[in-house]
């Protein structure tokens, strides 16, 4: 029997599940359902994502605790689920303790193996997509990819090492073409890996 893991998204909780958040978990309930089928072992895993500045601000906004508002909200996304009959293995809260051991686990086998350091960033930062960027990134001082204003922030982060990686990734993806699927996103990702790649906050 071969194994296969599958995952959605993590959801943020910062406001009720849409549409693309309900389709996606629909199309990976699809997926699991045929890999069982197939006689596979499938783990099949969703939740929700409950750290994040968004979800503190909602919390706030509504009066509430963070961890009171984040334990109602997750448990209105899993009732959905459940009510959706998603045949997920996992249903997991970053704020789970087992999840939060292994994050910790993780991060320090990282940080002590060099990949993962103390450094500072100054730069410009959109909110809602919780995503640093360029001063070339923007678009008439916005963000790129939702169009909100972007904020300057100055702080100490803890980054992932991600540019030490570059050219062995490129390397094993020009190896292994096949590992991108659809395929018409090979060269996409193989130009993302030419041009560059840049370490990622991870506090």
């Amino acid at each position: 029997m071969d194994r296969y893991f599958l995952t959605t998204a993590i959801y943020y909780i910062n406001d009720k599940p849409h549409l693309g958040s309900v389709s996606e978990t629909i199309a990976a309930d699809f997926i699991a359902r045929h890999h069982r089928k197939l006689g596979n072992n499938v783990l099949f895993s969703t939740g929700t994502d409950e750290h994040s500045q968004k979800v503190e601000r909602t919390a706030l906004a509504m009066g509430k605790p963070v961890e009171q508002y984040a334990a109602t909200a997750a448990a209105s996304w899993k009732a959905l689920f459940d009510r959706l009959g998603i045949s997920y293995s996992r249903f997991i809260r970053t704020t789970d303790a087992d999840h939060m051991k292994v994050v910790q686990e993780m991060f320090q086998k990282l940080y002590d193996q060099g990949d993962i350091y103390k450094g500072s960033y100054d730069g410009w930062y959109c909110l809602k997509d919780e995503a640093f960027l360029l001063e070339s990134d923007l678009v008439e001082g916005k963000c790129p990819h939702c169009g909100l204003e972007v904020q300057h922030v100055s702080e100490v982060n803890y980054f992932f090492r991600l540019s030490k990686y570059q050219d062995a990734l490129l390397a094993w993806y020009e190896q292994h073409p096949d590992f991108v699927q659809p395929p018409m996103r090979y060269n996409e990702m193989v130009n993302v890996m030419r041009g560059g790649l840049r370490d990622v906050s991870v506090s």
